[in-house]
């Protein structure tokens, strides 16, 4: 009866394909929000990549990778959707999907509750959370040669007895 007229249209409610799409892009801009100040390329969740990816920006992978990927002195992040078949090099390494390959991280590799690798590692540093997957070996020994135990020498002890009567 006493309705004030106004002319802002009134907002609709999401579908839910719209919820779902607006949550998967919030995932990944948390993902985003957590990185430090720094330029990020992304490679999204549709994008295939054959061959030698090199950068000198903090990398995003959400999609498939399939070659070489070399970050010298920056950051991988294989998101919850990435699919990489790739030997990495990179300052650090952080996996929420899936990688098959070498991985050698500079400064450290993180494999996340949801990461999944096969292949061998070579960090100073590796953490891997509760939940994660990885099948290989780990090398964290860095430049210097292992130090080894050095063997006795192989000579017998020298025994004598001792004579009571003389």
């Amino acid at each position: 009866m006493f309705e004030r007229k106004t002319n802002k249209p009134r907002q609709q409610e999401p579908t839910p394909a719209a919820a779902s799409k607006t949550e998967s892009v919030a995932n990944k801009a948390s993902t985003i929000a957590k990185r430090p100040e720094g330029v990020l390329a992304v490679i999204g969740s549709k994008v295939k990549v054959n061959g030698d990816i090199i950068s000198s920006e903090d990398l995003l992978v959400e999609g498939e990778v399939t070659g070489t990927i070399t970050l010298t002195d920056n950051e991988l992040v294989v998101g919850t959707s990435g699919r990489v078949q790739a030997n990495i090099s990179a300052k650090t390494v952080r996996i929420e999907g899936e990688v098959k390959g070498d991985v050698d991280g500079s400064e450290r590799v993180v494999i996340c509750a949801s990461g999944n690798v096969q292949g061998n590692i070579s960090s100073p540093r590796v953490m891997l959370e509760d939940g994660g997957r990885f099948k290989g070996s780990i090398d964290m020994g860095g430049s210097k040669p292992a130090v080894t135990a050095k063997p006795m020498s192989s000579a017998a002890p020298e025994v004598r007895s001792i004579d009571k009567a003389g």
